[in-house]
């Protein structure tokens, strides 16, 4: 093979080479990325383009504005406001989001006249954003020039990417809902939910998921609060039950208190469990369980079982890293046969029966 043929080929390979890498990087982010925006679209907070998503294409100083205004709750105030800027190139679909962020002094554009909306944003000025949201204070807790670094520090992402792309804007965004905001014991969803920016029963299942993976950041809850409550109030010392599953048995310790009380009357019972993250077994029951004044408890351990009330379902606790939010309320702690329970459990995909019955 000749020079001159043996450069072409290494150029046409080096070529292949990138097309294959950019094509990947498109598969990850399509695979990482696209359950979060439709989450995110879900809660009202992304809605893509007229081409979709995109999720592989730059993030625009317009798009940046419009999702800082969506995560800080004030998407509806600055629609509705009359709020106004001095820049002649925002585009007609991001108007009032810049005006509101003019009006709050959280941008000043590019200069006098122009915002640059097409410019590229990026991931340090996201960061910024993201900041923001999450009532970090410019100046007092973070500059634009440790945004970045503060940003990582919290949980918002793991690694810097060399160009950031909408994907990459999906996932810090989504990072975000799951993070306590500063001084605060609300993640940055609980706070929108709380302002009426997201409608609570969409967001129930998502706050559901971050709290039992574990999805917000910093300090745990009990690190945060403190007010991590016993649950048990005292064992009731005749309340038993068995959970029987493949002719085998499990014996719960029932603790005394007004919904493991109520959740007796109900037995014995057969009912269909499926999995929930890889880390419980949870139930529907046909009717809601008393909760008063029993309190809640923030982490559950391998073991438990217990009722979340939001939700109206049983959980049986399997794996370790468990953590949930408020609203979850244990009923007992299996206290025979758990390792092998734990194993079994561990070992089921897919749905399965389960009796329980009260022991006299």
């Amino acid at each position: 093979m000749s020079t001159r043929t043996k450069s072409k080929f290494i150029t046409l390979l080096l070529a292949l080479l990138m097309f294959i890498i950019g094509f990947g990087h498109q598969t990850v982010f399509a695979a990482d990325s696209t359950q979060q925006a439709d989450t995110l679209k879900n809660l009202g907070l992304f809605r893509g383009t007229g081409a979709g998503y995109e999720l592989d294409k730059p993030v625009t100083r317009g798009q940046a504005a419009v999702m800082l205004v969506r995560l800080l709750g004030v998407e509806n105030k600055a629609l509705n406001g009359n709020y106004s800027h001095p820049f002649t190139d925002v585009p007609k679909w991001a108007d009032e989001y810049v005006a509101y962020m003019y009006d709050s002094g959280l941008t000043k554009g590019m200069s006098n006249k122009l915002f640059d909306p097409n410019g590229i944003c990026s991931h340090q000025m996201y960061s910024t954003f993201m900041l923001r949201a999450l009532a970090y204070e410019d100046g007092v807790d973070f500059t634009f020039a440790s945004a970045m670094q503060e940003a990582q520090e919290i949980g918002l992402f793991d690694k810097a990417t060399s160009s950031f792309l909408r994907g990459d804007m999906v996932a810090v965004s989504y990072s975000a809902l799951a993070t306590r905001l500063k001084n605060s014991d609300l993640t940055l969803l609980n706070k929108l939910v709380a302002d009426g920016a997201v409608d609570a029963k969409v967001a129930d299942s998502v706050q559901r998921l971050f709290a039992t993976t574990g999805g917000g950041t910093g300090e745990s809850d009990s690190d945060q609060t403190g007010k991590n409550q016993d649950p048990t109030n005292g064992h009731t010392d005749n309340a038993r039950i068995k959970l029987i599953l493949d002719n085998e048995t499990f014996i719960v310790d029932m603790y005394d208190n007004p919904t493991s009380r109520d959740f007796l009357t109900m037995l014995p019972i057969t009912l269909s469990f499926e999995d929930f993250v890889g880390k419980e077994k949870i139930s529907y029951l046909s009717r809601k369980l008393d909760t008063e004044p029993t309190p809640s408890n923030s982490g559950p351990s391998v073991g438990e079982f217990a009722y979340y009330a939001p939700w109206g379902n049983l959980a049986i606790f399997y794996n370790e890293s468990a953590t949930t939010g408020n609203g979850l309320v244990v009923l007992g702690k299996i206290n025979s046969g758990m390792q092998e329970l734990e194993e079994k459990l561990a070992n089921i995909s897919d749905n399965f029966i389960m009796t329980i019955e009260k022991i006299d």
